[in-house]
């Protein structure tokens, strides 16, 4: 997920656990008795009369009610939609048949590897269609790791090997190196 999206999440999820909080601590305050008598109706008879004697307000607050549905609903569909690609069409024009190629064994091969190479202790990788096709692998060094040496070999072996495999000598990649990252959960530089 990209993190302007995370960031939108969070924001909302927090605002709205605000507002339920507050609601949730002024209902029991009043059924508590903290503002006079705990046996009153909730409404006053002025709002209550209200509502009865208007008959727009009811579907004035169906239509509130059907517009945070539609709101979530759409909120929800954004949690489910992901950049990542399921297969690739290698097939060419100069050429009878079909090539497919599943994302996800791109992904294996390029992950398995990485971390063969010196000084990797697990990698991960996806096939995005973020602003164009786009290979991100997310690399976690040992301590011992030289840098270097694990770009270079990257550079010159892995990457070279998935745009060979896809066709596409110009795949854009992104490549993170996290050095002094563990299984354990340990952090390190990022």
């Amino acid at each position: 997920m990209n993190p302007r999206v995370d960031t939108a999440n969070r924001a909302m999820l927090s605002l709205l656990a605000v507002i339920l909080l507050a609601a949730g601590g002024l209902g029991l305050a009043l059924s508590f008795g903290a503002f006079g008598d705990g046996n009153r109706p909730l409404l006053p008879e002025g709002m209550r009369r209200f509502a009865q004697e208007q008959p727009w307000f009811w579907w004035a607050v169906a239509a509130v009610c059907l517009l945070l549905a539609l709101l979530a609903l759409r909120w929800l569909l954004a949690q489910l939609s992901t950049d990542r690609v399921g297969k690739l069409d290698l097939t060419t024009d100069d050429r009878d048949g079909l090539t497919v190629l599943h994302s996800g064994a791109l992904s294996a091969a390029v992950e398995n590897e990485t971390t063969a190479l010196r000084g990797v202790s697990s990698a991960s990788a996806h096939l995005s269609e973020t602003r164009g096709r786009r290979l991100s692998l997310a690399v976690d060094l040992a301590d011992y790791a030289d840098i270097a040496e694990v770009r270079a070999a990257l550079e010159d072996r892995v990457v070279m090997q998935a745009r060979q495999a896809v066709g596409d000598p110009t795949l854009p990649v992104d490549i993170e190196l996290r050095p002094g990252m563990s299984r354990t959960g340990g952090r390190g530089l990022r």
